[in-house]
């Protein structure tokens, strides 16, 4: 079965999706996958499940990284780095897909902020 992710609001639906009903912004094309039976049940477990109150939540964010090649080094974009930890972003971890691969990928956290 197919299934279409709202990237602003979080909210999944069925069936062809180009506008979400929720938060009315337009779904990427791109923005669906194929799910099984027992992942729509997972799915649904997941958004009735509730965190008792004062437990920390975390927002993940995963970026791709441009490598700055200098004197045999590798550096990331500094001004990227920067801008995310200005907007409340740590990275935690630095990816790549797999060996031999020129792409890397950076995974940010930050607290979640009920007003987003």
């Amino acid at each position: 079965m197919k299934i279409y992710f709202c990237p602003e609001c979080g909210t999944y639906d069925f069936g062809d999706a180009s506008v979400c009903v929720d938060c009315d912004e337009p779904i990427p094309a791109d923005s669906w996958a194929d799910i099984s039976e027992d992942d729509l049940a997972e799915l649904d477990y997941v958004e009735e499940f509730e965190l008792p109150p004062g437990l920390p939540s975390w927002e993940y964010e995963v970026v791709r990284l441009e490598i700055v090649a200098e004197d045999d080094r590798r550096e990331y974009t500094s001004h990227l780095l920067n801008s995310m930890g200005s907007r409340g972003w740590e990275l935690v971890s630095i990816e790549a897909p797999g060996k031999g691969s020129d792409r890397h990928y950076g995974v940010f956290k930050r607290a979640w902020m009920e007003d987003f």
